[in-house]
């Protein structure tokens, strides 16, 4: 499975864009009760949600897949899974930084001949092993308004549950996920229930040159949570650069100008997308430049839209003198 960041890994796949916005996996102590392998999996005794360490996100080039649990606008999910390694297209290159946010561009390896289909090319032009997704036994997650136990689904080693109640947690709550088996043995991980967001625009419209403000209310009492940003504009361009801002969760972030430059440089077509996500983030280095991650998240996708280009299904969405180029979904 391809790993994708942190901050993608939501309503779709729940695999929300997360590590783009990272800067690292972070070296964390657990609570003592977790120094030892327990039968009994309620070990979040005397853990406080207000100080338990938080690593946050992984690095896009150690991700090997993690855990989610998003709240959506009108249901929960909790999904994950983790690989033995990192298909290397998925490492995306820094291409400009601003501000809080920055453009990702993703480059496609070159292999000759093809890799075989249980292989990935990498960036030195070599077939390596495509990673494999891991059996890491059963999956609990403690501190949800419904108790979650997951075992791999087949084929892929894959977990999620869609039953759980919405929202799926109480804001301030805290939230642990334990793994039982895998190469790596248990994983104890935490996060804690952050307010749903609600962006204050509809849509989100880009100006060339002009900075766009996005607005949220801020959380009230104490704040474990960040929002992180995504936009992307040329769909039919596979994407080749997308925006990604982490901002502090005070209610407010800035896209600079320079941002919206970049990307509509790079090119527009088809239906833009974006999402705001009021997230935690915990990780653990794995011993082998591996990664793991648990997000406790509240995913929004607010409409995107470019000044001066209309995405189009057919040529009655065109303004007057233009048709819809169907390929391309954009108005020409």
């Amino acid at each position: 499975m391809i790993s994708l960041p942190v901050g993608l890994r939501t309503a779709s796949t729940l695999l929300v864009l997360v590590a783009l916005a990272s800067t690292g996996c972070g070296d964390k102590e657990a609570p003592p009760d977790d120094t030892q392998p327990e039968t009994d999996t309620d070990t979040t005794a005397g853990v406080d949600p207000a100080t338990v360490p938080l690593a946050g996100p992984c690095t896009m080039a150690g991700d090997y897949g993690g855990f989610v649990v998003d709240a959506l606008a009108d249901y929960s999910t909790v999904s994950g899974s983790v690989s033995d390694g990192v298909v290397p297209m998925t490492v995306l290159e820094e291409v400009a930084v601003e501000g809080d946010c920055r453009a990702l561009r993703r480059n496609n390896p070159y292999c000759n001949p093809p890799c075989a289909s249980d292989e990935a090319c990498d960036f030195g032009g070599s077939c390596v092993p495509y990673p494999a997704t891991q059996d890491l036994g059963t999956v609990s997650i403690l501190g949800l308004g419904d108790a979650v136990e997951m075992t791999p689904v087949s084929p892929g080693y894959t977990y999620f549950d869609t039953s759980v109640g919405h929202p799926a947690y109480d804001a301030g709550q805290l939230v642990q996920l334990k793994t039982q088996g895998g190469p790596w043995g248990p994983v104890t991980l935490y996060g804690v229930g952050v307010q749903q967001i609600e962006p204050e625009q509809d849509t989100w419209l880009l100006y060339e040159g002009q900075d766009l403000t996005i607005t949220w209310p801020p959380p009230e009492g104490q704040v474990r949570s960040h929002v992180f940003l995504r936009v992307t504009i040329d769909q039919h361009g596979a994407t080749p650069i997308s925006l990604t801002c982490t901002f502090d969760d005070d209610g407010e972030g800035v896209i600079p100008g320079a941002m919206t430059d970049l990307l509509v440089a790079a090119g527009v077509t088809g239906f833009p997308n974006g999402t705001l996500v009021r997230r935690t983030v915990d990780s653990v280095d794995l011993g082998d430049a591996g990664c793991m991650d648990f997000v406790v998240s509240s995913s929004r996708m607010p409409a995107v839209r470019v000044d001066g280009f209309t995405p189009c299904d057919a040529d009655e969405d065109c303004p007057e003198g233009q048709e819809c180029n169907e390929a391309l979904e954009i108005c020409e």
